[in-house]
């Protein structure tokens, strides 16, 4: 029977856990720190394997970026803290034991600035900080593996869903004793310790309020109950003891935002259709207040660049260079919308500014190499080509653009060379055999080269796995 993403995402997740809690002791009578660092890694690399944390370089850095400064105010326990983006549009945030804090791409869609980001950061490092999981396992000793599955099948997979508010509802049915205790006690004191670290590394501290106020405007917008509010019960006494707290020890000014460009940040996290139309009018009344903020003009114009508005985002990224014309992504943005356009030439003069800033990006090498392909300069695309051939995270196309510019230079050995490891990629075996040995005729005998493409022809004609790359590569 087919499945939703959404259903597909639960069977996983809810598999994963399984597994994992099956393998382990029936129950805790102590959890030390040494347990809480095992099972926070061994679910942390079960995640990971699985491709269920966002893998975006830029985003994870920036979260971890304001992670870490909230840290560094805390009294931070004796862990090794990892941050990462949970890929679900849900919106919730959690912490599990020793040290890892996951945030939910679609908690970050939706609050609005830097500040209230730290804020729920602060939170769950608070709840880390404390051991408040390791609590509940130590002290609960009639907490069985089916009940630690509902708790973190709950805190993983929340509402918004019918799946996800499934798991939420047992999660809560099956450990109600514990969820009753953190609420009560827990999330007090993840709040007031949450509080301290918010507001000592700058940060204003009424963003805490108001993003649980916005995760209550969904109760009334919405059947389902965001995952934030059942995996952090307790919303409106949560509210009222932080006001209060403000009012009382914390009635200071502090920063929106610390580590910056935040709207920028928030813009590259995926999203589909009906949320990037209902950013755009977020991002224009954002506009209307602040018109020539970079930030704002490159989120708008990626924005409709992903809905299929070229000309629109163009016009916004123009604008934006008008006002910060060293800007590195209003430059490379430029330069891969008008490459994607059929505009090379205004591709390149973007595309060199932006790469002359950040040589190591490998898309903006590559980009810069096709826009100097398409306008006949050969050698210089050759030359970033070339540059590329050796990095992790080089095209998968590299080698068949390679054999294009060998080509158009008459190098056809080393045009032929690259066909061949191209169609070998590809497991186009015939294509790839046919092309190593048409450029063997172009290399003298008892060459590197010559030799191993003479060791790969003869594997490729056995039918032997391909193993054939690198070496070749001299």
């Amino acid at each position: 029977m087919w499945k939703s993403p959404q259903n597909q995402c639960f069977s996983l997740l809810t598999f994963l856990i399984i597994a994992f809690f099956l393998q382990a002791h029936p129950c805790f009578a102590a959890f030390t720190i040494d347990d809480e660092k095992n099972l926070g890694r061994e679910f942390y690399e079960k995640l990971d394997s699985n491709n269920l944390l966002l893998k975006h370089k830029r985003l994870n850095d920036y979260v971890a970026t304001v992670g870490r400064l909230i840290l560094s105010k805390s009294n931070q326990a004796p862990f090794d803290y990892t941050f990462s983006i949970f890929d679900s549009a849900a919106i919730n945030a959690f912490a599990t034991p020793g040290g890892y804090i996951y945030v939910n791409r679609g908690l970050i869609s939706e609050v609005e600035n830097e500040a209230q980001l730290a804020g729920v950061l602060a939170h769950e490092i608070a709840h880390a900080n404390a051991r408040h999981i390791a609590s509940m396992i130590e002290k609960s000793r009639k907490l069985n593996i089916a009940a630690l599955i509902g708790l973190l099948a709950g805190a993983f997979l929340g509402g918004g869903t019918d799946a996800g508010a499934a798991v939420a509802a047992f999660s809560i049915a099956g450990v109600s004793a514990v969820s009753l205790k953190y609420s009560r006690d827990h999330e007090e004191e993840a709040d007031r310790l949450g509080m301290t670290y918010l507001v000592s590394a700058g940060y204003y501290p009424e963003s805490m309020v108001e993003f649980l106020k916005i995760m209550k405007q969904y109760e009334f917008v919405s059947r389902s109950i965001p995952s934030y509010l059942l995996t952090h019960p307790g919303t409106e006494d949560r509210i009222f003891y932080l006001d209060g707290l403000i009012s009382s020890r914390y009635p200071i000014s502090g920063a929106s935002d610390i580590v910056g460009s935040f709207i920028r940040m928030q813009s590259l996290i995926p999203m589909d259709v009906l949320q990037l139309r209902k950013r755009l009018v977020r991002l224009d009344a954002m506009r209307r207040k602040d018109p020539n903020n970079p930030d704002l003009l490159f989120a708008q114009a990626l924005a409709y660049e992903q809905l299929g508005q070229t000309q629109p985002a163009m016009d916004l990224l123009k604008k934006g260079l008008q006002v910060a014309p060293n800007d590195q992504d209003l430059s490379a943005r430029a330069g891969l919308l008008a490459l994607k356009t059929g505009n090379p030439e205004q591709a390149r003069k973007y595309l060199q500014t932006a790469h002359r800033n950040n040589s190591t990006d490998s898309e903006l090498t590559f980009a810069l190499g096709q826009a100097n392909f398409a306008l006949a300069s050969y050698e210089k695309a050759l030359e970033l080509y070339r540059s590329l051939q050796y990095r992790a995270n080089a095209p998968s196309d590299l080698d068949y653009h390679l054999a294009l510019a060998y080509g158009k230079l008459d190098r056809w050995g080393e045009a032929h060379y690259h066909f061949g490891l191209h169609f070998q990629s590809q497991n186009k075996l015939e294509s790839a055999l046919s092309h190593y040995r048409r450029a063997l005729t172009y290399y003298p005998a008892g060459s590197p080269r010559a030799e191993a493409i003479e060791q790969a022809i003869h594997e490729l004609s056995l039918g032997k796995p391909s193993r054939f790359g690198e070496p070749a590569r001299r």
